[in-house]
């Protein structure tokens, strides 16, 4: 089966902007109107087939989750059968846990320690001194209070993840079929997307402080 991102030439975490795009260039290329060969009319379906898929927020979710927009696990198998010991036995065996994913983390966070040289002479290093120094530092943003989006607009789940922050993949190993996660291309992990950012902070929730 053929992969729908590499079909339309988008990379997995593309916006449903990017998708549309890049169907509407191959679509003027390969429509059998503007080229009747063969070749083109079967590579149209795959085009069209693929952006039907990615295009609708509910069937991309599943076709992410399981490799296949009808939900199944494309005939790998789920585990053992007839033994009574279950895939997630044995998951749990070697893994510790059943695959549980942490939730989406908060768009708040904490800032990057500053590092900053001071020149002291020895007499100083040796008893110990007291220097007033000026450092760049950041406040949360009066106009949207740290929420990054502009007042009266509230941050949305995003459609790809489900607001969990992660997509997961199903992967043939030799245990069988494997679940696997990554953070989701579209939220950058964050569970949410902003559609109105905050003009006054452009989205990040803080500003600079003055020293």
């Amino acid at each position: 089966m053929s992969n729908h991102y590499e079909v339309l030439g988008v990379a997995q975490g593309a916006t449903g902007e990017e998708i549309k795009k890049a169907y509407r260039k191959l679509a003027r290329k390969l429509h059998p109107d503007v080229n009747p060969g063969e070749d083109a009319s079967e590579e149209f379906k795959r085009v069209s087939h693929a952006y039907e898929v990615l295009s609708d927020p509910q069937k991309r979710r599943v076709y992410d989750t399981t490799g296949n927009e009808n939900g199944t696990d494309n005939g790998y198998g789920s585990g053992y059968s007839g033994s009574g010991f279950a895939f997630q036995d044995i998951f749990e065996t070697f893994f510790g846990g059943g695959g549980q994913q942490p939730g989406a983390p908060s768009r708040t966070r904490r800032g990057q320690d500053a590092l900053i040289n001071v020149r002291i002479d020895l007499k100083d290093a040796v008893f110990g001194t007291n220097k007033k120094i000026e450092v760049d530092t950041a406040e949360v943003c009066p106009t949207c209070d740290g929420t990054c989006c502009q007042p009266g607009t509230s941050p949305r789940t995003c459609d790809i993840c489900g607001g969990s922050g992660q997509v997961q993949r199903a992967v043939r190993s030799i245990l069988g079929q494997v679940m696997t996660s990554a953070p989701c291309g579209t939220c950058q992990g964050y569970g949410t997307v902003i559609p109105s950012p905050c003009h006054e902070c452009s989205g990040e929730g803080r500003i600079p402080h003055p020293p």
